[in-house]
């Protein structure tokens, strides 16, 4: 914990508690939705502590560095970079990930979709699955670490995606049992498979300017930028994914709001089998899992 109120200057001494407060209001004058969660996060992160321990630290001094530290975090989250961003890890399923600038940071949305795979892969089995698009890892890291019986390949078009998730596999015991490919979808890539995973961009080439300055500016295009409609890359992985999967191998999907019904009837024109579909937390259509016929 960064409390030393020996060593510091004393334009400098500044209680944490004060730090908080101060932090709180110039965010939430700035238009962050979440300014008080936001300013607790980022000045436990300056403290190295938890963030459930800064508000019973409010009356310690905090150390010059930690206090220089946290005014700069607070400066990048006025500026629009997301907290998780500034601090370079997100939780994921009860795991932490690395992230670098080339990956989409791991949305709670995400993990239904890890839920569904373990749903139908048991905690015996042994197979190998394929993750397109495998940003950080979460997915594919996820699952290894859940299934001893599993092994994996992972492929992204950006080195630094597959660098995370490389070191995001190391860090979770699960390296071993992960091979990591530079390509487009499943290009160059040996199968079969038992199954695979994709969370594809899926975000309409003319709606990138509308989104969150968060997302905009902070999150990799390549990561969402999914073509004129959107279904670019559905369309890519629901064509190639049959020559790559075994008899009855299954294709677990996330999807975009408002996109069910086309991405339902593409399925059914490539001659995929409709297994199932499943809405998120807030009642939105986000994941489909196809069977290949």
């Amino acid at each position: 914990m960064s409390l030393n109120a020996a060593r510091d200057k004393p334009a400098e001494r500044l209680r944490v508690g004060e730090l908080l407060a101060n932090a709180n209001r110039r965010l939430a004058d700035g238009g962050i939705e979440t300014p008080a969660l936001d300013a607790r996060i980022l000045l436990a992160e300056a403290l190295s502590m938890e963030p459930g321990q800064v508000i019973s630290c409010g009356g310690e001094i905090a150390a010059g560095e930690a206090v220089k530290a946290f005014k700069a975090m607070v400066d990048r989250r006025l500026a629009g970079e997301p907290v998780h961003r500034i601090l370079g890890r997100r939780e994921f399923f009860s795991r932490m990930f690395h992230l670098t600038p080339e990956c989409l940071i791991p949305r709670p949305e995400t993990e239904l979709l890890v839920e569904r795979v373990l749903e139908d892969v048991g905690p015996d089995t042994s197979a190998r699955f394929a993750d397109i698009g495998c940003g950080s890892g979460a997915i594919c890291v996820s699952l290894l670490a859940e299934r001893p019986g599993l092994a994996a390949v992972a492929t992204d078009l950006s080195e630094g995606a597959l660098a995370a998730t490389r070191e995001n596999a190391k860090r979770h015991g699960v390296a071993e049992r992960l091979e990591t490919v530079r390509a487009s979808y499943l290009e160059n890539v040996e199968g079969p498979f038992s199954f695979i995973v994709s969370n594809p961009p899926y975000i309409a080439t003319g709606d990138l300017a509308g989104l969150s300055r968060e997302v905009r500016e902070h999150d990799p295009q390549l990561a969402l930028d999914g073509g004129a409609d959107g279904l670019e890359a559905y369309q890519a992985i629901l064509s190639c994914a049959p020559q790559h999967l075994e008899a009855d191998g299954r294709l677990y999907l996330e999807t975009g709001h408002g996109q069910h019904d086309a991405i339902m009837q593409l399925a059914k024109e490539l001659r995929w089998g409709i297994v199932s579909s499943h809405l998120d937390l807030s009642g939105l259509e986000r994941m489909v899992v196809l069977e290949k016929r």
